[in-house]
């Protein structure tokens, strides 16, 4: 199962040049990967889950709606965590790890594929 997921993430990467991408669960276990060498999955995975709790925690306190997704921009970096629920007590995270985009369109665009991400992994991540 991992390796259609895999992929996905694969196709991901190469369509928006990201550095790395991941499936983890939302305590930070890695399910499938596609990264650079010099990438570790573990740290993004575990970031990735300590800042989805801190979001959903403020959420809570300020009786905000669902997460869907966090942008971290940096000056030449962009991580992108998006939450995906498939039950109500089933939740993953879809995270990438690329360059800031140059345009709102870029940004859009990633977006998109992270969408397109998601549509494509859920039933396989419904059967884990």
């Amino acid at each position: 199962m991992a390796s259609r997921l895999e992929l996905v993430l694969k196709e991901l990467n190469e369509n928006a040049g990201f550095k790395g991408s991941l499936f983890s669960t939302s305590t930070g276990l890695v399910l499938a990967s596609q990264k650079a060498e010099n990438v570790d999955e573990r740290v993004i995975a575990a970031m990735s889950s300590l800042l989805s709790d801190a979001a959903n925690k403020a959420r809570e306190e300020l009786k905000l709606s669902d997460l869907e997704s966090i942008k971290i921009k940096f000056i030449n970096d962009i991580i992108i965590m998006k939450n995906i629920s498939v039950d109500k007590n089933t939740k993953f995270i879809l995270a990438v790890l690329g360059k800031a985009p140059e345009s709102d369109d870029i940004e859009h665009y990633y977006d998109e594929l992270l969408n397109w991400a998601v549509e494509n992994s859920i039933s396989d991540l419904k059967k884990l």
